[in-house]
């Protein structure tokens, strides 16, 4: 699907559109294909589902900004409203489609499950420490980053920075 046929699919929907981009390789796309299926049979007539499969379709990948897959983006009116990368819980996919369903404007992305925070710090300190431990100083911002993943969602800063990121993108 080139970028045109992609623009005239999602503007020919009336409802929101959630589009899953992904791999037939890609582990967590196999992981939550079932529960996006899932979740379009149940909200049918009220929130489109879309598939792009990533290797047919890289011109548009690129197009997109799409660094990653899983990735999800939502439209609303042919206009996106919000972008999801890596796999979710069923719970935040089902608070997604029910958020679209009742015709929020933009749904609130996924938060991340407290397992996914602590899992982070816990590692980003842990080789932080290593680079302190053993004199090897590349792992030391390496482990703050791994640790800032852990609470970005929570920054405000980073908040700031990405709305701004949005917006300029948005108006070119």
């Amino acid at each position: 699907m080139d970028i045109q046929q992609f623009e005239t699919e999602i503007k020919s929907h009336g409802n929101p559109v959630v589009v899953d981009f992904w791999a037939t390789w890609c582990g967590p796309c196999k992981m939550i294909s079932p529960i996006l299926h899932k979740l379009a049979k149940e909200y049918q007539g009220r929130v489109d589902f879309l598939e792009v499969d990533a290797d047919q379709s890289p011109d548009l990948l690129r197009s997109l900004g799409i660094m990653a897959i899983p990735t999800l983006i939502v439209y609303r009116d042919g206009k996106q409203v919000l972008r999801q990368t890596g796999a979710r819980s069923e719970a935040g996919y089902r608070e997604m489609f029910a958020q679209l369903a009742a015709g929020e404007a933009a749904p609130a992305p996924a938060a991340m499950s407290t397992f996914d925070r602590a899992f982070r710090l816990l590692a980003g300190g842990f080789v932080a420490w290593l680079g302190f431990q053993y004199n090897l100083w590349p792992l030391i911002p390496l482990g703050a980053v791994v640790m800032f993943l852990g609470v970005y969602d929570r920054c405000p800063i980073w908040r700031a920075l990405t709305g701004w990121w949005k917006n300029a993108r948005a108006t070119k």
